[in-house]
């Protein structure tokens, strides 16, 4: 539409830019002319955004189904008394290696510990058993993730490697959460969502509502302090 658009005002300009030239208005035709050149530079812009977005969501449409099926619902129960945790997680693909990740604070959450961490995809009915291999849990100031491993993990979210604007958040079928939302949408118990970018890489956790978010390099900063040892 834009590119018609951008057509139709430059032939119906043409004759107006003609007849001020040849009746001497030459310095009112050449303002015009700049003028119409803005109006085209724009339009040119909006299109070309446009079809960027486009791409992108296209991109989202037809890798849909896989990326959900690196959605993980996880339930863990407290040490000592009190009832079952459930929570969203996801896994990732790391220098060679899958992990399962969620917010730090379904670890431990105002003075509870919990324990006996279960998960499943969505694309399956069995449950996992990972290890917990290291866990933040300051929230304030957005240091708020789990890291667990499996030996049966072969599929994982890719990391977004430049910096970029959070996009999308996936969520799990279990909680009833939405599959796929607007990141700015994200609501409370959604926390250890995987938040994606444009190209629908991963950049992120899901920890509050209000657009706070924990950095996946967080994430893979801790795992190379990790390996390192």
């Amino acid at each position: 539409m834009l590119k018609k658009a951008l057509i139709i005002i430059f032939i119906i300009s043409i004759p107006a830019i003609l007849l001020q030239a040849c009746t001497g208005g030459s310095s009112k035709a050449e303002e015009e002319v700049a003028r119409l050149k803005l109006e085209i530079a724009e339009l040119q812009e909006d299109i070309e955004l446009q079809e960027e977005e486009l791409q992108d969501h296209d991109i989202l449409t037809r890798n849909l189904n896989r990326l959900l099926e690196t959605v993980y619902y996880g339930s863990a129960v407290p040490v000592g008394e009190g009832r079952e945790k459930n929570f969203t997680a996801f896994s990732m693909h790391y220098n060679e290696n899958f992990y399962i990740v969620t917010a730090g604070h379904c670890i431990k959450y105002d003075g509870v510990k919990y324990t006996d961490f279960r998960f499943k995809s969505n694309e399956r009915h069995s449950w996992i058993y990972p290890e917990l291999l290291y866990y933040e849990g300051d929230y304030e100031a957005n240091r708020d993730f789990a890291i667990f491993s499996h030996r049966f993990i072969s599929k994982g979210l890719m990391i977004e490697e430049e910096d970029v604007e959070p996009r999308y958040v996936l969520g799990n079928i279990e909680r009833k959460l939405n599959f796929f939302k607007e990141f700015d949408t994200a609501r409370e118990g959604e926390s250890g969502s995987p938040i994606l970018s444009r190209g629908c890489k991963l950049v992120g956790i899901v920890i509050k509502n209000n657009s706070d978010y924990t950095p996946i390099s967080e994430v893979t900063d801790a795992i190379d302090r990790l390996t390192e040892e």
